[in-house]
């Protein structure tokens, strides 16, 4: 059996697992009650938490642009645009493939190899994965949470700093990098992490990442107070705790089923209705695509164009 078609099993497995998950919590609701809460939603409250994801956006790319710029000096502005438009395409394609697109895009715009922009991408995740556990980490202290939850942010955290340990002597030290396949993949995308041995470049990344966290927490505690659910820091830290454990798995397009049952088993555990907690869910998924939707189709326009190309030396020039 091919590792393409492992990995296909895979992904349908995570997949039809998911769905059955879903399919479970839905027919359990009552969704004339659904809809009712859809009814008495705030739609001030509501907007105003739209309109905070698209600097909550701005910041993710401002992260990434700190890493991007220790490798080549290029505008900020440029993973900015081609973040917008990366998170345009995961609310399109499976598997949260616009990772792959914002990769894509940033090489083009600005001539970094694909590989050195594909480190850039694993050391950002890298660097925003330890500032969310770190959020995470101060749940417990504020609520009592299960201990499947306390355990898993702390396994999220040791796995967060040993990934960045990971790509941190990848950069220093070649002699670690295995041989074969992986050795050819590592040693070309190392140039990308060299953004690791750049305190000032992390320290930034860092803080960025920490202000789109807070956007994110905005966000989540506006919804909850559209939907007149409880909306207080814990809740919303626990929601998109939530949410990002059930993104590990494999997804659909637009995470849909993942981001729902994230959410809503997250406001669940913790005494929530659960009528309420599927029409939050279904609302603060809305709350993030249709920002990301907007700001992307605006923002392909500008990471779309090809890098400009050096000039060719005149004709019979000597070479230097």
């Amino acid at each position: 059996m091919t590792r393409r078609r492992l990995f296909l099993i895979v992904r349908i497995a995570a997949w039809a697992a998911v769905g059955a998950c879903v399919v479970v919590f839905a027919r359990r609701l009552d969704w004339d009650q659904v809809i009712h809460s859809f009814e008495g939603v705030d739609l001030g409250l509501a907007v105003a938490a739209t309109a905070i994801g698209v600097p909550c956006v701005l910041m993710q790319g401002l992260r990434w642009s700190s890493l991007v710029r220790a490798v080549r000096k290029v505008s900020r502005f440029t993973p900015v645009a081609a973040m917008y438009v990366g998170q345009a395409a995961s609310a399109l394609l499976p598997m949260r493939a616009g990772e792959a697109v914002r990769t894509e895009l940033l090489a083009r715009a600005t001539g970094i190899g694909r590989a050195t922009a594909l480190g850039t991408v694993a050391l950002d995740h890298s660097v925003n994965g330890v500032v969310m556990f770190a959020f995470a980490a101060l749940l417990p202290a504020l609520l009592p949470v299960p201990r499947w939850m306390a355990a898993a942010v702390w396994v999220g955290m040791a796995g967060a700093l040993g990934l960045v340990f990971v790509l941190l002597r990848l950069s220093r030290h070649p002699e670690s990098i295995p041989n074969g396949r992986v050795a050819s993949v590592v040693a070309r995308a190392r140039s990308g992490l060299m953004a690791a041995r750049n305190p000032t470049a992390v320290a930034q990344a860092a803080g960025f990442s920490a202000l789109s966290w807070l956007c994110e927490i905005a966000v989540t505690l506006l919804t909850l107070a559209a939907f007149h659910l409880p909306h207080d820091l814990p809740h919303a830290m626990a929601v998109i705790f939530g949410v990002n454990l059930a993104l590990i798995i494999p997804s659909p397009p637009a995470s849909l089923g993942n981001f729902e049952l994230g959410a809503g088993t997250a406001l669940v555990a913790f005494g929530g209705p659960t009528e309420h907690a599927a029409a939050f869910a279904i609302g603060l998924h809305a709350v993030q695509l249709l920002p990301n939707l907007l700001m992307g189709g605006i923002m392909l326009g500008v990471v779309r164009r090809p890098a400009p190309r050096p000039a060719a030396p005149p004709v019979g020039a000597q070479e230097a």
